[in-house]
């Protein structure tokens, strides 16, 4: 039983959150499925699920740290200080950014 009406309406430990989150993922990739199914390159769609277009420079925070990035037809790309010839963090900020552990930085608001 609920301990209280919290515990009631998101679960104990937020469940419900949680399930509503992927369910919202889920809505949200079976759009681009069936109005972009006859376009191969699904990255100016990925794009714009955070607002952005391709080719547009943006700031991503994940754990206080801040990468400068871009959406390109070719993929996502990190660009800066982290720009090394020894790892790609691209594919591990997008990841971030997928699952929302990291997020778009908007700096008009700075």
């Amino acid at each position: 039983m609920a301990e209280n009406k919290c515990d009631e309406l998101f679960g104990k430990n937020g469940e419900l959150v949680e399930f509503r989150k992927k369910q919202v993922l889920e809505g949200a990739f079976g759009i681009i499925q069936r109005h972009y199914e006859d376009k191969p390159n699904k990255m100016e769609v990925v794009a714009a699920l955070f607002g952005k277009k391709l080719g547009e420079r943006f700031t991503v925070e994940r754990d206080h740290d801040r990468f400068e990035c871009e959406f390109s037809t070719c993929g996502f790309r990190v660009r800066g200080a982290y720009d090394t010839p020894y790892m790609d963090f691209s594919c591990f900020i997008l990841e971030d950014l997928l699952t929302g552990r990291a997020v778009v930085v908007d700096e008009s608001r700075r």
